[in-house]
């Protein structure tokens, strides 16, 4: 039903000060009044609405009833709008076209086309995942907002618990029983090295060859993961690496190799990150040592848009499982 509050139709609620009958009219019957307006001819509009002439005529006359007001003038020839008509008319069809609006939005919200959705991710995502991510949703899901932030790794697990975002990407694999995980990424790492240094011209490289060679370690606070594996890695190969600088980004690890002053394992997709004096090169290494990263999302109920999304996500970064 719709209510006669609506500012469009306001002036209608009350004639020469009395107040109306009735506080309401069905929205099937302003539908019959637009069809006789546009077609100026009962006949006409109850063809156009599927029924026949007398049911047509009962609905206008409940609802000039109901509004208390003339808004058609009919003869044995002629059907014409009354002035209040044709201003009744214009506010009608505004009213019926925001109402099949409202219909056509909540059923694409049902079926996950509408909505908005935000994605936190570790900044290494934002080389090659993200933005893959981005163009896949403007294509099959150009409705849905996306909204990217960018956080470090135990920032998109609180955002997470907390609400703040929908889904995240992260290296962390969090073990709390509120957040689930799946595994989207697993990469390996390659070698970033200065130009010019002496092992570039060596075709065969090992691990072996960098024990106390100069290195640009990732931090513990703010790179923990890519630290702790890549810490594992040499144990494990027993190399000692002359460590010079520590940081938390991958795109500064690679300028300060950029700049000379140390070699470094980066995760492959960051040899997108191109600088004039960084050579990338593959080097074979324990297959367990792998730069892994998680789609994470809260358990429990979720949107048809966020579980759309997710889908989407593991579907676009699964050429980057090479151990599935």
């Amino acid at each position: 039903m719709i209510h006669l509050l609506d500012q469009s139709f306001g002036r209608y609620i009350s004639r020469k000060g009395k107040p109306m009958a009735q506080g309401q009219f069905e929205y099937f019957q302003m539908r019959c009044f637009v069809a006789v307006a546009e077609e100026l001819s009962f006949r006409r509009a109850a063809d156009r609405m599927n029924m026949t002439q007398p049911p047509l005529s009962r609905q206008i006359k409940l609802l000039e009833e109901r509004v208390n007001l003339v808004l058609l003038e009919r003869s044995n020839r002629h059907v014409r709008l009354t002035s209040a008509g044709e201003n009744f008319y214009h506010s009608a069809v505004d009213i019926i076209q925001r109402s099949e609006h409202a219909v056509l939005n909540a059923r694409q919200a049902e079926r996950g086309e509408t909505g908005s959705v935000a994605i936190g991710f570790v900044p290494s995502a934002a080389f090659k995942f993200m933005p893959l991510i981005a163009q896949r949703m403007a294509v099959e899901m150009p409705k849905v907002t996306l909204t990217p932030i960018e956080m470090m790794g135990y920032e998109v697990i609180e955002a997470q618990r907390s609400g703040r975002i929908d889904l995240g990407l992260t290296r962390m694999e969090s073990q709390r029983n509120e957040i689930e995980r799946e595994r989207v990424v697993s990469e390996p790492f390659i070698l970033a090295i200065p130009k010019g240094h002496r092992l570039t011209q060596k075709t065969d490289l090992t691990i072996s060859d960098f024990d106390g060679e100069p290195y640009i370690a990732f931090t513990k606070d703010r790179g923990g993961y890519l630290k702790e594996t890549l810490n594992a890695l040499f144990n494990a190969s027993g190399i000692v690496p002359n460590t010079q600088l520590e940081t938390s980004q991958t795109h500064a690890v690679i300028s300060f190799v950029n700049h000379g002053l140390g070699f470094a394992f980066v995760p492959r997709s960051a040899r997108i990150i191109e600088m004039p004096d960084v050579v990338y090169r593959e080097i074979e290494l324990p297959a367990q040592f792998r730069s892994d990263m998680y789609l994470v999302s809260k358990s429990g109920g979720g949107s048809i848009v966020r579980d759309r999304v997710r889908s989407l996500i593991s579907d676009v970064l699964r050429q980057f499982r090479e151990t599935d």
